[in-house]
């Protein structure tokens, strides 16, 4: 699925060539390398509406260095804006802090060598999970042991209680309330719709929350945004080796990001039919968060269905796009998984 613009392979790489040859490369372990460079063909593994992502690899001096490159989508995408300055600062901000991501990131705004902003990083070697067919289905992780899941698993959670642990005052993000993140959600939701008939399941969480929105909140904490196994980098011995993707990322309250992980993965294994037989349910998920994070969390419910909301609103946004391209978009009206997620939400609270 793509957006209304694409860019040409070779207009990329020539653009990426001269950039590193003028300002070279600084190494995950702050080695400054110059060039010149020898540059290999790009890889392209997003093109689409979230963000387009090419792979490189650029060699000097008998050394090769693996590197990412991404820039908002051409043309329409997913959102209204995209800040990948605030992308860059976030990964950097948290590899300073420990948090394991694509770090350095570089950001380069002048539009002279790729025709928009875009974002250098390191590719950092390991293994990501399946997403067709889901992980929980096919795939390294769903072949291992149950007790390397759950070891997997442990690592991950104990990572996003550690960047939830950090101090906020290391981002330059404003804290979002869980009022104002509804409000905001609200308003996205009707953007995307771009006037369509908006689904009856997404009305209805959009009215439950609106009832239920917490009115406390814990201390704020720097939040990752789109916080799932996909998103991740993992080590053969399955820690997690990188965080990726910070476009959603913000301060708030933590439960924003554990709701928004729960809920994505309850829909992959109901979706998927099985769940990983060492990730045990969902209480024991939430239990090892909180002895990670050192404290109980608040209203998960709620921030389980906002995070459907989200979500689902962002299929919406993906329908009206590709709808524009003769896509029919029944799929978000027919046994869509964020129907039967909202139901779930609804009945066990």
């Amino acid at each position: 699925m793509v957006g209304s613009g694409a860019r040409e392979d070779g207009e990329l790489h020539a653009g990426i060539a001269r950039w590193l040859d003028t300002y070279g490369i600084v190494t995950a372990t702050n080695e400054a390398v110059g060039g010149p460079f020898t540059v290999g063909p790009l890889s392209r593994p997003a093109t689409g509406l979230s963000s387009d992502t090419a792979f490189v690899t650029a060699s000097t001096g008998g050394h090769e260095h693996h590197l990412v490159v991404r820039l908002a989508p051409a043309g329409d995408g997913l959102f209204r804006q995209y800040d990948l300055g605030a992308q860059v600062l976030m990964q950097n901000a948290l590899a300073r802090a420990g948090v394991p991501t694509a770090a350095p990131a570089r950001y380069e705004a002048d539009r002279s060598w790729l025709g928009d902003p875009f974002m250098v990083m390191p590719r950092v070697a390991g293994r990501v999970v399946n997403t067709r067919p889901s992980y929980t289905q096919a795939g390294w992780l769903a072949e291992s042991e149950p007790s390397f899941q759950a070891a997997l698993l442990d690592d991950f959670l104990r990572t996003l209680a550690e960047l939830h642990r950090q101090n906020r005052a290391i981002v330059d993000a404003p804290v979002v309330v869980a009022a104002d993140a509804f409000a905001g959600a609200c308003d996205y939701l009707d953007w995307a719709s771009g006037g369509a008939v908006i689904p009856e399941y997404l009305v209805e969480a959009r009215a439950w929350c609106s009832r239920e929105v917490p009115v406390s909140i814990s201390s704020p904490s720097v939040l990752w945004g789109d916080v799932q196994f996909a998103n991740c980098v993992f080590t053969e011995a399955g820690a997690v080796a990188a965080l990726l993707d910070f476009e959603l990322a913000g301060a708030g309250p933590a439960e924003m990001d554990l709701g928004w992980f729960l809920a994505l993965h309850d829909m992959t294994a109901n979706l998927a039919g099985r769940d990983l037989p060492g990730f045990g349910d969902r209480r024991s998920m939430v239990a090892a968060y909180e002895a990670a994070l050192g404290r109980a969390v608040e209203a998960l419910d709620w921030y389980e269905m906002f995070a459907l909301l989200r979500s689902g609103s962002i299929m919406v946004r993906m329908a009206r796009l590709s709808s524009r391209h003769g896509i029919d978009d029944g799929w978000l009206y027919r046994d869509n998984p964020t129907e039967a997620a909202v139901a779930r939400v609804l009945t066990r609270a």
